[in-house]
């Protein structure tokens, strides 16, 4: 599940316990309805929106601070109410990358007890959790709203005449059986909008049987000691969420680059972020090595990092190298719609050591490389299983 939450500050008291089970990514309330129009574009997908009650004060000149009367009338649902019904007033064509419309989108607000339910329009379909005990309640509450609309999106889908299965616990959907893809529009859902390969069938909700059948072909790819990194490659193509971990992130493979000499530089996947795409320490390119690569080389006393972890630093580093040089700024912003500087840089290669000794020797070694993250391929795995309830 994929979560856009807003608030006039982040409620980090839920979104980081949220993260540690789905997507969570905080956008202010001034800020969230352009991205919602542009989403076609940044590829801006989401479950749900969910807005927390603040009964703080917005920053207000000092002229307003001396103005009780206009303290005294302050409500604070006033800003999340004008969201929604301008929310609840977009045209079709401001719909996902996938299709979904975001006017139809379950809108979820948490309130304190201090706020009157009463004083929320019915007509803009906001459904209201009051005074959650824990965040794990008002996310299990969340989920259900979810499952409600995914399952009359399914039913939309099908009546369109859209390809709907679940095999393995995952819901899918695949080609259209009507040739006139343009047509179709249901109330959750407007074909034209949507841009995804036609021809290829997409996961768009797993329940615990779907997560923990996709853990199962993971770890028995990475056990297998003929795997490729071409299969590799292809299986988070198809299951990009195991990349994007509790990020809304957009995950663009093979992305062709090209220096001012025609030196061809092509990374495994450049992770795009769908919010705050303006700042380059939110993007990661990211390059795939074997799980059977060691890790660690050398004798007892004085272990580096191998041969094949220390080759594959040198060649992300070439690609911080293209981003940096300023001759390629063009052809960056041609590739990724963003003249990228200075990207995070990241690769996945080995199998999380099982001694401590050897554990705390790569924890110093990629102390030693703070600028290239090294992720084993168990912890990708052990992030998916952590989702299994």
């Amino acid at each position: 599940m994929k979560l856009i939450v807003t608030a006039n500050q982040e409620p980090t008291g839920f979104t980081n316990v949220w993260r540690e089970k789905c997507s969570v990514e905080f956008v202010a309330l001034d800020r969230l309805m352009p991205h919602l129009q542009t989403s076609a574009h940044t590829g801006l997908t989401s479950d749900a929106i969910v807005a927390v009650a603040s009964l703080k004060f917005p920053r207000l000149s000092d002229d307003f601070l001396d103005d009780r009367d206009f303290l005294a009338g302050y409500n604070p649902l006033e800003p999340i109410i004008n969201f929604v019904r301008e929310l609840r007033e977009l045209d079709s064509v401001h719909a996902m990358a996938d299709g979904r419309k975001w006017c139809a989108l379950p809108f979820v607000l948490i309130l304190s007890g201090a706020f009157a339910e009463s004083s929320i329009p019915q007509s803009l379909d906001i459904t209201t959790i009051v005074e959650p005990h824990r965040p794990q309640d008002a996310l299990a509450k969340i989920e259900d709203i979810y499952r409600r609309y995914r399952n009359r999106l399914l039913d939309e889908l099908d009546n369109l005449g859209i390809l709907v299965t679940y095999e393995h616990g995952r819901y899918r959907v695949g080609p259209a059986l009507a040739t006139n893809k343009k047509n179709r529009e249901s109330r959750l859902y407007y074909a034209a909008a949507d841009r995804r390969d036609k021809a290829k069938y997409y996961t768009i909700d797993r329940d615990n049987v779907g997560i923990q059948y996709e853990v199962e072909l993971f770890e028995a790819l990475i056990n297998d000691p003929k795997i490729s990194e071409t299969r590799l490659q292809q299986f988070f193509e198809d299951h990009p969420h195991f990349l994007l971990a509790t990020r809304l992130l957009q995950s663009l493979p093979h992305v062709p680059l090209r220096d001012s000499q025609g030196k061809l530089f092509v990374p495994d996947f450049v992770l795009k972020p769908i919010v705050a795409a303006r700042r380059d320490s939110n993007w990661e390119v990211l390059d795939l090595k074997l799980p059977q690569a060691k890790l660690l080389a050398g004798p007892r006393d004085h272990k580096r990092f191998s041969r094949d972890v220390a080759q594959a630093i040198a060649q992300v580093k070439d690609y911080r190298d293209y981003f940096e040089n300023p001759e390629n700024s063009a052809a960056v912003q041609n590739a990724l719609g963003h003249r990228l500087r200075h990207p995070k840089l990241g690769i996945v290669i080995g199998r999380l050591p099982s001694s401590e000794a050897e554990l705390e020797t790569l924890e110093r070694q990629q102390s030693r490389e703070p600028g290239v993250r090294v992720v084993t391929y168990d912890e990708i795995l052990e992030t998916q299983k952590n989702l299994v309830s």
